[in-house]
């Protein structure tokens, strides 16, 4: 059995407890409009084009079957390009690389267990993110249990907008799920990530009852950080035993960049991040809150 995955990062102190190694699954069934990692978003492998770092020598276009890549600047005609890889293997100066590749469960065994020792020391292990692990379900569910087997700590994180079967296969040996929540009314949810919540909403109430989450709002300012979505979000998770908390995840830009690495345009450009006041305006309304269940600013 083979998964396709689009990054592997060591020593991540933020997606779970202790020291981590967190692996990306590809491919994501929703499409949130400030996504940090669009490449993720595709199922199958495809090319990035650097254009800065391009030095127009052309190997990349006289290889291309499909004639997707042309002069005199060298891009990518997305919609001719079949990912055939054929252009990243000859670019001398890695302007085109292939996002994404083909791994077997015994060979990210390999790589997660090199860091024994810290998960040990630290309380880490291993977190399957994304994309959305539940598209490649059967895959992680080997993964994790495998995880399991070496003793090694597993945790999820999931926007669990999946089919039942797939959700649960995708979290049966998760230690911890990172739960995601973007909007709790469906119509905005759609407007922001391109599909309803009813499907997230009931897969909360698949996690089983002593597995342990957290539920996690990415706050994107004017569209889903008003205090009464926020109110709403933690009156939901209030009602789960397992609930540890919320966590409240500030917009940032970084994945910005990488939309025209894809050859896509970002829609978010040019909103700001939070200002140190705002996020003091957060912390003061957390505080005020009196819910049986601790709200977290990341």
């Amino acid at each position: 059995m083979t998964g396709t995955i689009f990054d592997i990062q060591k020593y991540s102190l933020h997606d779970g407890p202790g020291i981590r190694t967190l692996v990306f699954m590809k491919g994501c069934p929703m499409r949130c409009r400030w996504c940090s990692n669009p490449e993720s978003q595709k199922t199958g492998v495809q090319v990035g084009y650097t254009q800065k770092n391009c030095i127009r020598c052309g190997k990349c276009a006289a290889v291309c079957p499909d004639r997707a890549i042309q002069g005199p600047d060298y891009g990518i005609i997305r919609e001719r390009c079949t990912g055939c890889s054929k252009c990243a293997a000859v670019c001398p100066v890695q302007a085109k690389k292939m996002i994404g590749s083909q791994v077997t469960v015994e060979e990210l065994m390999e790589i997660i267990a090199e860091d024994r020792l810290f998960y040990r020391n630290s309380g880490g292990g291993a977190t399957i993110g994304g994309g959305e692990p539940a598209l490649q379900s059967a895959f992680v569910n080997q993964l994790l249990k495998r995880c399991r087997q070496e003793s090694i700590s597993t945790c999820i994180e999931t926007c669990a907008y999946a089919e039942a079967e797939q959700f649960e296969e995708t979290i049966e040996y998760a230690d911890l799920v990172l739960f995601d929540l973007k909007h709790m009314n469906s119509a905005k949810h759609k407007s922001l990530t391109g599909a309803g919540n009813e499907k997230i909403l009931r897969n909360a109430y698949r996690l089983k009852k002593d597995q342990p989450v957290i539920f996690r709002v990415p706050l994107i300012p004017g569209l889903n950080d008003s205090f009464k979505n926020l109110e709403e979000t933690v009156l939901f998770a209030a009602q789960f035993e397992n609930a540890q908390r919320v966590e409240l995840l500030p917009y940032h830009s970084l994945g910005e960049s990488k939309y025209q690495w894809i050859g896509e345009d970002y829609e978010l450009s040019g909103l700001q991040t939070y200002s140190e006041e705002q996020k003091q305006e957060l912390s003061r309304w957390i505080a005020d809150q009196n819910y049986p269940i601790e709200i977290k600013l990341v």
